[in-house]
Parts: structure tokens; sequence; C-alpha cells
């Protein structure tokens, strides 16, 4: 679904509701939005629903639970849970927003997600009277931003960013190829020496690199390579994504990565969020759609 619209919403991006609803119509209340003359629904995402029974939350394989409307008695096919459910069959991406807790008329856009499957929970409504609720499973999909390859060569004639970006990424396309693989191999012999099982799954593109398994844990990796000794490194807003909602997410940074001594550190999920600074270096543009008619030949 992701690129199938004329308008491009960007992750992390603050939007004013109001705002949202006199562009593109749809309910102004609720947390399911369903506006008929554009192609996605509007999901939004907070505290203030739990007071009707609803809780939304990730899981462990970064699937993203949501649960859907209706205030009194068992949740029905109906209405906004039933645009969730058919908006494949109807051609409407999932747009889905989180509710600023401070102040509730701003919303925070996650990005877009796609139905996967549903199920039933025990949930109280409104009256706090036991009922069926519907809690629908959500797997995002796509992403605002280039390919780290594409990036990378963006980049490669800009030089050193800042002085504490050098070696970060930023040379030819074939260097930044080598050091990533050295990465990888450092990292999987590094995991393989622990006792760990890694098997790569950098061809499947699920937002890390390297699946590790010793007994019943498991753990996913991104890692990063850098030629230097600072750790600044290209990251897509997909691995991002998955950095800050996958409970198994590690990220592993190689400094040196060419050398012979390269070192890593790793970085669970609260420490990314904590200790990496992501700052913007490539912004995907599209030319608004009330403008296309416009183009001149």
């Amino acid at each position: 679904m992701n690129g199938s619209t004329d308008f491009v919403f960007s992750p992390g991006q603050v939007y004013r509701r109001r705002e949202l609803h006199d562009k593109f119509g749809g309910q102004r209340q609720g947390g399911i939005s369903t506006p008929a003359k554009v192609p996605f629904v509007f999901l939004i995402t907070g505290d203030s629903g739990k007071q009707h029974g609803y809780s939304d939350e990730w899981t462990e394989d970064g699937v993203f639970l949501y649960t859907g409307e209706g205030q009194h008695g068992d949740m029905r096919f109906a209405g906004g849970n039933r645009a969730i459910r058919d908006h494949l069959k109807n051609a409407k991406a999932l747009q889905v927003f989180e509710q600023d807790k401070k102040d509730k008329r701003f919303l925070r856009y996650l990005g877009e997600m796609e139905y996967t499957q549903h199920a039933f929970r025990d949930a109280p409504d409104t009256d706090g009277k036991r009922r069926k609720a519907i809690v629908f499973h959500l797997r995002p999909v796509g992403t605002l931003s280039p390919d780290s390859a594409v990036v990378a060569a963006a980049l490669a004639d800009e030089g050193q960013v800042s002085k504490r970006g050098a070696g970060g990424g930023f040379g030819s396309v074939e260097t930044n190829r080598r050091v990533e693989k050295a990465a990888i191999d450092f990292v999987k012999r590094r995991y393989e020496e622990d006792g760990w099982s890694v098997r790569s799954v950098e061809a499947q593109k699920v937002g890390y690199d390297l699946c590790c398994e010793i007994g019943s844990e498991q753990a996913h990796l991104e890692v990063k390579g850098t030629q230097g000794d600072d750790v600044c490194f290209i990251i897509t807003a997909a691995e991002v994504r998955n950095a800050m909602i996958d409970r198994r997410h590690l990220t592993c940074v190689v400094t040196a990565a060419l050398t012979p001594a390269p070192k890593m550190f790793t970085y669970t999920r609260a420490e990314f969020s904590k200790k990496i600074q992501l700052e913007p270096i490539a912004f995907r543009a599209q030319l608004l759609g009330e403008w296309e008619s416009r183009a001149r030949l």
C-alpha cells in the first residue's frame, strides 16, 4: 500500500488533528476515522482510549495490537472495524497516529500499517461491563527513507559531515559495502564464540541483519560498521522503527571495521532511544497532488 497515494506523511512528524480533517475529511472524534474521498484510513492510538477499555501495544515480534471501536457491548465488524479488516480489498492504506499525551489536539505519525489478522479479547466497556473486544494485528509496512546504500551514494561527494561523523559510512559505495561485510562478519563471529546460533536475515528486509538464538533466548541484531573510531552511521527509517519497537532488538556498531582491531558497541532498545541522536540527512520529495495537474510540458 505504501506509495499508493498522492499524500505523504512523515514518520515522527506532528500534525494537528483538526487540520488533517479539514484537508482530508473523516470523523473528527474517536480512534478510527474513515475519510470517504481519499485512499486511506486514520487510526489514532493513545491513552485517552483506556477509559473505554482500549489498550494498544506492541508485541515482541514488532506487531502492533490495535483495539477496535465500540464503547458498549461486544465489538462488531461495522464502521471503522470493518474498514480496518477490509482495507486491502478496498485499497485503503492504514495511516497510524499517536495522540500527544500533553495536548490531544496533536498527533504524531507512526507510519503505515497493514492488517494481518484479528483476535477477540475480554475487556471492559465504558460502563465497566465485560465484553468481547476486537484486537487487530497490524504489521508496519514500507518506509519513506531511501535504501541506506542509495543514501550513502548520494553523500559520497559530501565529504565529512561533521568532525564526529568521520568514518560513519560517508565514503564510496564499494568501501561502505566492505565496511558493512566486515562488521557483520565480526559480530557473527563474536556471538558464535559465545555459543549463539547465528542466522543471516539480511535478504528478508525484516529490519535487522542477524537472528541469534541460544537456548530459549533470541536476539535480533542490526549491524552497523564504521571506518573510523566514532559511533556514527547511516540508518533507515525502517531500521529505526524496528530498533524502537522490537523488544529483542540490539543495535551493534562496529568501529574501525576494516582494521585489525575493531570494537563493538551494543545498544538495547531502551539504550538506543536514550543514547543515539538521530539527525535527518536525506528526504523524499514528492510533488503535492494539487500541483501535478499544473505541470508544464
